[in-house]
C-alpha cells in the first residue's frame, strides 16, 4: 500500500491518499496538487518531489 500526504511536502494541507501501488497513487494525487497547490505534476521537479513523499 502506497500513501501520500501533502504535509510530507511541507504544505499546510490535510490531503491524504492511499492506493495499491505508486502508479495508481500518482494518478489520484495529480488532480489535487494541480488544483489545490498550482503545481504541475508533469514537471520533472514536481514529479520527483511527489514520488519522494510517497510512503
Amino acid at each position: 500500500m502506497a500513501t501520500f500526504r501533502c504535509k510530507d511536502l511541507g504544505l499546510a494541507c490535510e490531503y491524504e491518499e492511499s492506493a495499491e501501488g505508486e502508479h495508481e497513487l500518482m494518478k489520484r494525487i495529480e488532480g489535487h496538487v494541480m488544483t489545490a497547490h498550482q503545481m504541475n505534476p508533469e514537471s520533472p521537479e514536481v514529479s520527483e518531489k511527489l514520488r519522494k513523499a510517497i510512503r
